[in-house]
């Protein structure tokens, strides 16, 4: 393996924490250097799994990626819901697992904009930010899933996004209706939102994801609009 980043989705108390590992590898696509991403871990641990219990298991897919001979770039985790404690909890495990890394906190936001504050290794991001990058992505074929059911289930969750307007005027984005989850789109996102960086070794291996987003979520308005 290659350079890695991992995403942790870190879940609240209905919606589980998921955990997406992205491998980059460089393609030449039609005379242009292209990154690739490659998704060689993706996991949904179960409903209600303790917050220190997380933090062990993404140690763990950390430190086995890297028994594979991965280099872990960032391990980025959401700390929208959960608060930055949650997420300070991360740095502790992956010394226990040997594992040396960077642990970006995102919180996200209304709006298309993505900030990095780097002496805080914070990230602010517009939730539609993420929205248009996987869209980028996933359209140009650029995301490489393995053949597993949480990657059948990340298909499912992308079926059922969607974008829906407040009364306010403001964009929210995710899965609304009862009984659906977006923790595995938003993991994936995570992962992959190192857009211009430097790619790893190319990598063999891969499929390439059987949906398309097409021109995008579908949009909801409230009523009266």
């Amino acid at each position: 393996m290659g350079i890695v980043t991992i995403g942790a989705n870190i879940g609240q108390r209905v919606d589980p924490t998921a955990i997406a590992v992205a491998e980059t590898e460089a393609r030449v696509v039609e005379g242009r250097l292209e990154t690739f991403y490659r998704i060689p871990h993706l996991e949904r641990l179960p409903l209600g799994t303790g917050y220190p219990a997380v933090a062990e298991r993404v140690a763990t897919v950390a430190a086995g990626v890297i028994k594979k001979g991965a280099l872990v770039r960032r391990l980025y985790a959401d700390c929208t819901g959960v608060g930055r404690p949650v997420v300070d909890m991360l740095p502790p495990a992956l010394i226990r697992q040997h594992v040396t890394t960077q642990v970006w906190a995102v919180t996200f936001t209304f709006g298309d904009r993505r900030t990095e504050h780097r002496d805080e290794r914070e990230i602010i991001m517009g939730k539609a930010w993420l929205v248009s990058w996987l869209q980028v992505l996933l359209q140009s074929q650029r995301i490489l899933l393995p053949h597993t059911s949480e990657a059948r289930a990340l298909a499912d969750e992308l079926l059922v996004y969607e974008i829906k307007q407040t009364d306010n005027g403001n964009e929210q984005f995710g899965a609304f209706k009862v009984g659906t989850h977006d923790d595995l789109v938003t993991a994936l996102g995570l992962a992959v939102q190192d857009v211009g960086r430097t790619p790893g070794s190319p990598v063999a291996g891969g499929v390439r994801p059987g949906f398309r987003p097409g021109p995008g979520p579908r949009r909801n308005q409230p009523r009266g609009v």
